[in-house]
This record gives structure tokens, C-alpha cells and sequence, in this order.
């Protein structure tokens, strides 16, 4: 595809034996232009399940390995095996599902999702309390709540695409991007807390209440009418399709593959930051939570700028300016000292993940509105397979290569990674454009 050209998005949908199914969506109509999301009774439904959901998820973040070690008394191969177990889904039946929830309502497709979560995190205390809960039952809900995970994911921004009308995505994508960073910062902190007065078990029902409140909400939406209907593929002709829409679209296959990049050196520097901050620059428990809580909101204020940033320069060139000055503020986390110097270079990283999630929301509404809504959980499922496939790597070889020069210069090194990573959007002549081309208009 040429640069100077947008692909059509009218993409031939190949024929099968299934009967057709309603998945393009009318418009929502009570949404408005300029702050239309604070009308829209969906939309704020959406965000407050969101908001439940991704606390209680926080949380679980610090409650389940709490209970592997303090009641089960795991090794560190079996904290790794839990850990796997949570993103091992979207490798292997990633593709498949994504397929599966783009023929289908993707309100249903949630409600479903957020119902066999919610079970499965409930299991966990029935199961302390009759004596009878171990490491593999735990490593059970955990590959059942990522495989839950990648439905709801798949359909979330199918739904999104439902309730609220294109003028208004970029304030709903900035809201829910800054819910889900404020809810990663307070999220573990409540964890921690509610272990400590109730012990890991029992605090793991906020996760499940947090799912209910989620699920109550998707309950309480109205349904939305259709307005053409798009015929069903066979499941692999599906995935097949969504998988050329990722690769042979050169605007998506880069977003995609830069992205992937850039991650493999974010993860690489998150998977030896707790170890270089605990033991080269001795800080103690709470210096380090301190840490993450101001990078933390660089992400929340990140989020919220975007939409003004996208008004400003434009949805293209603030994706590239964002990326990049992000890029540059990351290697600088190598030279952080104790004292003064700490808190300067813990400033630069914050600046850098307000960059990153800035981008993020950017890109995330462009997506929206480019790929068709038929295909948007291919799309996503495809971009994750991408992006998931690296982190395994990433981790391990940041750890080793720690081993031999120290956490410092690997640090410094997976920095410029993404760094080269984000600077190549640069070298896209559409990205150096004011707005990044939508279907129908000019590119």
C-alpha cells in the first residue's frame, strides 16, 4: 500500500455456511460533539464498570502472588509459572478468540467475559476455606481469567465504537486510559492494605466485586441497532483476515511493529528496575512505591492531555512528537543517584510515560475509526500476539544480560531501544503529516 494513499476500508468479507450477523453499528445518537461523553448514559456506564474492573485488578496484582507465597509457600518457579499463565492465553488462542468475538454482540461478548472472571477469582477463597486450594488451582484461574481477559479486551473497543460517536472518542479513550493509570497506582496500594487487614484470601473478593460492579453496569446499557449487516466468516478464514489486515496495512503493520519494539525495551528495563532501585540505590519499600506512583501519574496526565494535544498538532504529528520525546527521556533512567538526581531522572520518566499514554490514546482513536468495526478485535488480538511475543524474551534477556554488566547499562541500552524504536515514526512521511488519513477523507 502507498504511503500517500489510505487503503479502503470497504475490505471484502469472504463468504460461509454461518447465517449473517448484525456487528456494524448505527452511530450512537446521545453523544455529542465537545463533551458529548458527559451526556452519554452508556458511555459513563462503561467508564464506571472500567474503573471497578481495573482497581480490582490492581489489587489482585499484589493479592494472588500474596497468596502463592504467604499460604502455599511457592518458589520462585512456581511465581513464574503463575505469572506465565496470565499472558500464556494470548499466545495461544489469542487469534482464535478475537475471530470469534468480532461475529458477535461485543456487549454480550463482556458480560460473559466479566461472569467467568468473576467465578473463577471467587473459587479462590471458597476453595482456602474447605482446605483444598493449590498452586496448579491457582494457576487454573489464572489461565482462565486471561483467556476471559482477551474476549473482553477484543470487544471492549468494538463497544466503544457502539456507544460513542467518533467526534467524542478521543475525550472517551483520554478518560479510560486515565482510569486505568490512576487505578495501576492505587490499585496495589489497596491490595496491599487489604491483605494486611484481611489477609490476601478474603481481600481477593474485591477483585470479584469489582467484576460485579463491571457486569452490572454492561447489564444496565441499552442495546444499539445495527445498521448493515456483514456476513460471518469461517473461524481461521477470520483470523486469516484479520492477520492481513495487520500485516498488509503498512499504516497498521507499523503502529504494530514499532509498538512491539518499543515494548520489548520498556519490558526489559521494568524487569530488573525493582532489583536496581532495591539493591545498587538501596531504597526501601516505600522510596520504591514512590517511584512508580509519580511515573505512574505522568500517565494519568498523559492521558488527559491528549485530546488537546490531538486539537493542537494534530493526531499524526503528536503521535511522533510524543513518541519521541518520550524516547528521549527514557535511557535517561540509567543515571539515577540517590538524592536529588533520583527524583530529577523519576520526573524525566514520568514525562516519558505521559508521552507514551498521550500516544497511546492517539493512536487508539485513529484505530477506531480507520479499521472497520467488524474487524476490530482481529485487530487487536493480531497487534497483542505481536506485542506479547517479545515480553517473555525481553524479561529473560535483560535479567541475564544484568548478570553480566550490571542492571545500570541495561537499562540504559533497552532505553535507547525504544527510543530508536519511537524515532522511526519520523522516517513515515504520513506521520510527519498533521492528521493521520480516515476513511473517506484525503490521507
Amino acid at each position: 500500500m502507498s504511503v500517500e494513499q489510505a487503503p479502503s476500508v470497504e475490505r471484502p468479507v469472504a463468504g460461509g455456511t454461518e447465517a449473517p450477523q448484525d456487528v456494524v453499528a448505527v452511530p450512537a445518537a446521545n453523544g455529542r460533539r465537545g463533551g458529548g461523553v458527559w451526556r452519554n448514559r452508556d458511555f459513563l456506564l462503561m467508564w464506571t464498570g472500567e474503573a471497578a474492573s481495573v482497581t480490582g485488578a490492581g489489587m489482585t496484582s499484589v493479592l494472588l502472588p500474596l497468596i502463592a507465597v504467604d499460604l502455599l509457600d511457592a518458589s520462585a518457579t512456581w511465581m513464574g509459572v503463575i505469572a506465565a499463565a496470565t499472558w500464556l492465553p494470548w499466545l495461544v488462542v489469542g487469534l482464535p478468540i478475537g475471530a470469534w468475538v468480532d461475529g458477535r454482540s461485543p456487549r454480550a461478548v463482556m458480560i460473559g467475559a466479566n461472569a467467568i472472571s468473576m467465578a473463577a477469582y471467587a473459587f479462590v477463597p471458597v476453595a482456602a476455606m474447605l482446605g483444598v486450594l493449590s498452586l496448579w488451582q491457582l494457576v487454573i484461574v489464572a489461565l482462565v481469567v486471561g483467556t476471559a481477559t482477551i474476549a473482553f479486551r477484543s470487544a471492549y473497543t468494538k463497544l466503544l465504537v457502539r456507544i460513542v460517536p467518533e467526534p467524542d472518542r478521543a475525550l472517551a479513550n483520554s478518560l479510560l486510559f486515565g482510569t486505568e493509570n490512576a487505578a495501576n497506582t492505587v490499585g496495589p496500594g489497596i491490595g496491599g492494605l487489604v491483605g494486611q487487614l484481611i489477609g490476601p484470601v478474603k481481600g481477593l473478593l474485591g477483585e470479584a466485586i469489582g467484576l460485579a460492579v463491571s457486569l452490572v453496569c454492561l447489564v444496565a446499557m441499552r442495546p444499539h441497532p445495527v445498521a448493515r449487516r456483514v456476513e460471518r466468516e469461517p473461524l481461521w478464514a477470520s483470523v486469516r483476515a484479520g492477520l492481513r489486515l495487520v500485516f498488509g496495512d503498512r499504516m497498521v503493520r507499523f503502529f504494530v511493529v514499532q509498538g512491539a519494539v518499543a515494548n520489548f525495551g520498556l519490558i526489559g528495563q521494568q524487569a530488573i528496575l525493582v532489583l536496581w532501585l532495591s539493591r545498587d540505590l538501596r531504597l526501601d519499600a516505600a522510596m520504591i512505591g514512590a517511584v512508580f506512583a509519580i511515573t505512574s501519574i505522568g500517565g494519568v496526565v498523559g492521558a488527559l492531555a491528549a485530546p488537546w494535544l490531538g486539537r493542537v498538532l494534530g493526531d499524526a504529528r503528536g503521535i511522533s512528537i510524543m513518541l519521541t520525546g518520550a524516547g528521549l527521556m527514557l535511557p535517561l533512567l540509567a543515571l539515577a543517584q540517590p538524592g536529588p538526581v533520583l527524583w530529577i531522572v523519576v520526573v524525566a520518566d514520568a514525562l516519558a510515560v505521559a508521552g507514551i499514554v498521550a500516544a497511546n490514546v492517539l493512536r487508539r482513536t485513529w484505530i477506531q475509526s480507520y479499521v472497520p468495526e467488524h474487524m476490530l478485535a482481529r485487530q487487536s488480538t493480531s497487534a497483542q500476539l505481536v506485542n506479547f511475543a517479545g515480553m517473555p524474551i525481553a524479561g529473560v534477556l535483560a535479567g541475564v544480560l544484568a548478570e553480566q554488566w550490571g542492571p545500570a547499562p541495561v537499562i540504559f541500552a533497552m532505553g535507547m531501544v525504544a527510543l530508536l524504536s519511537n524515532a522511526a515514526s519520523w522516517c513515515q512521511p504520513w506521520l510527519r503529516r498533521r492528521d493521520l488519513p480516515r476513511p473517506g477523507r484525503n490521507a
